[in-house]
């Protein structure tokens, strides 16, 4: 089946570049028409998948001189950061074994290593680490005493919240410029989906780092927390398929026992668009019975529709709205829509403390504030 949404040279070429890290020794075909190499370059960047434009692309006589070495300067550049980040999370997971603090990497660097088998394939932001929702402040003391600060100050009752339900605690350093985001659980219950931390953390395993090992999410746990992820932003970004599909195919991973697990959590749906996309655009076949599973399911195509268009055109709306519609479809059955709706709205965030202040007696009011700000934030505008 030949890839969706590759009309445009542009288009094509960019699902190529994705496709390359399951299959690199395939050299893709010239893609038809001329491309607008500028429109090009900003897609693959948008997506984060420079480095392996490169890669596919390094060698092309026809593909213009400035053109690759563009790509290449992005490479390298992507290469630094990456032997950077890398140096850092090890540091980082040190230091807070040495204060007592298990702490397990999640995504990152060992993403790029189990997904492409190269650091510098992969393009990202920030350095992610799992660890106990009672770890938190252990872990939150080791990055403060190497000069992180907390984008965060909660309230005792706030953070007694926050840890239950989200538990994603940015930190940045303001000399490196470098960001940390410390998780207590890779799924937030709002998502309606129990994914224990306590497992992943028991179930990590060893993955080789910069010429040392840092202890990482299983390959199940993780291809099935990156699915998770990628739902959560529609799958905005190619590259957290690519990541997704190169994992699975790389690791050889049991995707019908994956999607079983997923199943009996309430994320069946979830791995199924999230193989759905694999199958389309990068040519992960599904195991049969997961197959007919997706076949069965009416819903995915236009939610996978959705989530491709993404990829070649920056969101014409606000991000938050249109996550929430697209993961309220993405919910099996009435009980679990209304459930992920009711936490949605009634469960509290930094959002709702920042519009109002309350003290920590009353903070069972947010309950009550929340619809309210929603429904003035997202509610129906009348024109002027």
């Amino acid at each position: 089946m030949s890839p969706p949404d590759s009309a445009r040279p542009e288009h094509a070429l960019l699902l190529a570049a994705a496709r390359s890290a399951l299959r690199p020794a395939v050299r893709a075909e010239p893609p038809p028409g001329e491309v607008d190499w500028d429109a090009f370059l900003a897609l693959a960047a948008r997506n984060r998948l420079l480095p392996l434009a490169h890669r596919l692309l390094a060698d092309r006589a026809e593909v213009p001189g400035t053109v690759r070495s563009r790509l290449r300067a992005a490479a390298a550049d992507a290469g630094h950061r990456a032997l950077a980040r890398a140096g850092e999370l090890r540091r980082l997971i040190g230091a807070m074994d040495a204060a007592g603090v298990r702490a397990v990497a999640y995504k990152g660097p060992a993403l790029a290593v189990r997904a492409y088998g190269d650091l510098a394939l992969r393009t990202y932001a920030d350095l992610d680490l799992l660890v106990a929702p009672e770890d938190v402040a252990g872990a939150a003391r080791v990055l403060e005493g190497r000069g992180y600060v907390s984008a965060h100050r909660f309230s005792p009752a706030q953070d007694a919240v926050f840890r239950r339900t989200d538990g994603d605690y940015p930190f940045h350093h303001p000399r490196t410029a470098a960001l940390v985001e410390l998780h207590c659980h890779v799924s937030s219950a709002r998502f309606c989906v129990r994914l224990p931390t306590a497992q992943l953390i028991a179930r990590a395993r060893p993955v080789p780092i910069g010429g040392g090992q840092v202890p990482a999410l299983a390959d199940d746990d993780l291809f099935l927390a990156l699915c998770l992820h990628g739902a959560k932003h529609r799958w905005a970004r190619l590259e957290w398929l690519t990541a997704a599909a190169a994992l699975a195919l790389r690791a050889g991973l049991e995707l019908e026992a994956i999607h079983r697990r997923a199943s009996a959590i309430g994320a069946g749906r979830t791995v199924r668009l999230a193989l759905l996309l694999a199958r389309d655009a990068l040519g992960l076949a599904p195991p049969p019975s997961t197959q007919r599973s997706i076949s069965a399911d009416a819903t995915l195509a236009a939610l996978a529709a959705e989530a491709r268009a993404l990829w070649f055109a920056a969101p014409a709306e606000d991000g938050t709205a249109a996550n929430l519609r697209f993961n309220y479809r993405l919910r099996e059955g009435a009980a679990d829509r209304a459930r992920y709706a009711a936490r949605w709205l009634f469960t509290p965030s930094p959002e709702d403390w920042a519009w109002a202040c309350l003290p920590d007696a009353l903070s069972p009011l947010y309950r009550a504030l929340r619809p309210l700000r929603l429904a003035l934030r997202y509610g129906p505008r009348r024109g002027g």
